[in-house]
């Protein structure tokens, strides 16, 4: 089985985003008939990135889902903040995390997954979702 680091759900809320970007406010089911996302997702997508304080709702006639932070200021990293608490390449970045592998001399491999982690986190704070909306 191959490990996946983008979640289907951070993959639907930068779908969602968009279509939110482009024509907001929109129901759930505008939404998920837009975009293609299973009723399941859609609901829990949109509730994660509301508490993230990214999406707002309307309720009432013409309400519905909207953008409440500017995409200016959001990055993919934001989003993916949105429904993984911690940012790790793997389980041993955790701080206080006791790794049997991790002795004395250190682990080549925690160096290397380090580098990585940071490479990662910067790649995905280059750019803002506006700029990518954009392309």
């Amino acid at each position: 089985m191959k490990a996946i680091l983008i979640i289907k759900e951070v993959d639907y809320a930068v779908r969602i985003l968009s279509e939110l970007h482009k024509n907001s406010p929109l129901s759930a089911a505008d939404l998920a008939e837009r975009q293609n996302i299973p009723s399941p997702f859609i609901y829990r997508v949109l509730k994660k990135l509301e508490a993230a304080d990214i999406l707002s709702i309307r309720r009432g006639p013409g309400g519905g889902y909207d953008i409440k932070t500017h995409c200016g200021q959001l990055t993919l990293y934001d989003v993916i903040c949105a429904f993984e608490n911690t940012f790790f390449v793997i389980e041993c970045m955790k701080s206080g995390y006791k790794c049997v592998h991790n002795g004395s001399l250190g682990c080549c491999l925690h160096r290397e997954f380090a580098g990585l982690q940071v490479l990662l986190k910067n790649e995905f704070r280059r750019n803002n979702l506006e700029y990518l909306f954009a392309e």
